[in-house]
């Protein structure tokens, strides 16, 4: 197969035959979800394809959705429409930049964010996406950017200034959506602010068709509130600047595949570990690539979607000069680990709430 063939495959909707309507009854409650479909040049499109070209897929909106990913808006189509990824990317950075009442940004890859970013006061949202963006300059490539802003033209040009395969925001200023339409293949969703008080549940389907059902998941940590009144279990509390940074790294690590750890430092992720088999395997890949990327980890706080098991973890990050820790505790190293942290001048808040994705 020659590369144009290839390339063609990528850029070419694979037609399906899903029903238009999808009922589950749960207890005599039926949530009822409809295919979602928009008019592109007259034509009726859905998604291009699945997780894969060869998957065909379609997108359901459930009755009650007001807002979220299930009713974006394309202001621009391009490349032949969204895949199953490029919508469930959307849908995990809503999560994340939803958590924010100041302007923030998700660049996201393959579901979860290789950058997050919340804005200093009066800073303009380009600056926001570009710290965003250049946590990781190299995952960054091809990413679907997320933002709870309205787009302007300076953060339009921004954003085009290196391959970003979509991007979803509340609305966007004529002047920037004539900066996008100079790129051909991008394509620009408007998404209304989500609903995050969903009654559906979250389905896993297994592999002999068999459903797992649990309630949807969103942190109870709200606030800067809460978090300050959640036990700290080392000597030393965290200062209001850590405080501000443990809460809005937890907010990142809640909505990042376990297992998850987030390095963060001035309003910006500076190292985000998904998907570890073993904790010290993610904060150890977060050291490494922060330092790829020449972020220095001194007076850094470190969110962890599960509790600390062993001594290492603590080590590992001392030696950084991390100063501040947020996890969720129940380890049977626990006052091991607070001693540690006591001997680094580390402080560390215990939320008591486990925050696994698996996704």
């Amino acid at each position: 197969m020659s590369k144009q063939e290839i390339r063609k495959i990528y850029r070419t909707a694979l037609k399906e035959d899903f029903p238009q309507v999808l009922r589950l009854e749960l207890g005599g409650k039926v949530f009822e979800y409809s295919k979602v479909h928009w008019t592109i040049g007259g034509q009726d499109r859905g998604l291009r394809y699945g997780t894969n070209p060869h998957q065909k897929a379609a997108l359901y909106r459930a009755e009650h959705s007001q807002g979220g990913i299930g009713n974006v808006e394309w202001i621009k189509w391009g490349k032949d429409g969204p895949s199953a990824t490029n919508i469930e990317d959307g849908s995990h950075g809503l999560r994340i930049v939803g958590y924010f009442g100041e302007p923030a940004a998700a660049v996201m890859k393959h579901l979860n964010p290789s950058g997050v970013s919340v804005g200093h006061k009066g800073e303009v949202l380009s600056s926001v996406y570009a710290r965003a963006r250049d946590a990781d300059p190299r995952a960054s490539f091809g990413s679907v950017v997320v933002l709870n802003r309205r787009v302007d033209k300076l953060t339009a040009e921004e954003l085009t200034k290196t391959f970003v395969e979509v991007v979803y925001a509340p609305d966007y200023e004529e002047s920037a959506i004539s900066v996008f339409h100079a790129k051909k293949d991008i394509r620009i969703g408007r998404v209304p602010v989500p609903d995050h008080g969903s009654i559906s549940p979250d389905i896993v389907v297994l592999d002999d068709g068999s459903l797992i059902l649990e309630d949807s998941y969103r942190t109870g940590l709200q606030s800067l509130e809460q978090l300050k009144k959640l036990p700290v279990a080392t000597k030393r509390s965290p200062s209001e600047t850590e405080y501000h940074a443990l809460l809005h790294s937890w907010w990142a690590a809640c909505e990042i595949r376990s297992n998850a750890v987030v390095f963060w430092k001035n309003d910006t992720s500076l190292a985000i570990g998904t998907g570890q088999q073993d904790r010290i395997g993610a904060i150890e890949s977060c050291i490494e690539k922060a330092h790829k990327f020449g972020h220095d980890l001194k007076g850094s706080v470190m969110a962890s979607d599960g509790f600390l098991p062993n001594i290492d973890n603590v080590e590992a990050v001392a030696k950084e000069g991390v100063s501040a820790i947020v996890q969720p505790g129940g380890s049977v190293e626990d006052q091991e680990l607070v001693r540690a942290c006591d001997q680094h001048g580390i402080a560390m808040v215990m939320t008591g709430e486990r925050s696994f994705r698996h996704f």
